[in-house]
């Protein structure tokens, strides 16, 4: 008996369905995994770092997500001999916004300069001692800080990349500019 010609195409059909399916099953489709490209950060001109409100007071659309992730590791290496490595976790399950990342930057770093301080063995030199020099005297701690300190720090930017291991890892570029000194007041007549 032969079927008629829109049976058969059914069977055929029916026949090729299934072995795509059966086929999809035993060979592997999926990719190794791979990291995403990396997604830049900018912040206002002058954002210190030594103060999270001042800094907080600066930026405009705090409230947008700019790292899509509720956790990621938080590298500090300027001006430190052995970064910094902090797992940081966001308040909210959506990702960081540009307000809370920032603050969480200020405050690490702060983290970062009291170990520092807590663990050398050397001290660091006074800035009145200085004199001339402005540059903070490499410490032994923990981090090993150099030639800034916390009040002179910028952050300009940040990025983030999801690495393959599933990783999403924040890196910042942050810059030394001194604070200048408060205007000479003019002698009194």
């Amino acid at each position: 008996m032969i079927l008629p010609l829109p049976y058969l195409a059914a069977v055929v059909i029916l026949i090729a369905v299934v072995f795509a399916w059966w086929l999809s099953r035993r060979v592997p489709v999926s990719h190794a995994p791979v990291s995403l490209m990396v997604t830049r950060i900018g912040f206002p001109a002058n954002l210190r770092l030594d103060n999270a409100e001042s800094a907080l007071a600066l930026l405009e659309l705090r409230d947008e997500i700019v790292i899509p992730f509720p956790r990621a590791i938080l590298v500090i290496d300027f001006p430190l001999t052995h970064a910094a490595h902090v797992g940081i976790t966001a308040a909210l399950p959506q990702g960081f916004t540009r307000g809370e990342l920032v603050r969480i930057i200020c405050e690490e770093y702060g983290h970062v300069y009291a170990a520092e301080e807590g663990t050398a063995m050397n001290s660091e030199v006074s800035v009145e001692a200085r004199g001339a020099r402005r540059e903070r005297n490499r410490t032994d701690g923990a981090y090993g800080i150099w030639g800034h300190e916390l009040d002179d720090l910028v952050l300009s930017s940040a990025r983030w990349v999801k690495q393959s291991n599933g990783d999403v890892r924040v890196e910042l570029h942050v810059e030394a500019r001194p604070v200048p000194p408060p205007p000479a007041l003019p002698p009194s007549a």
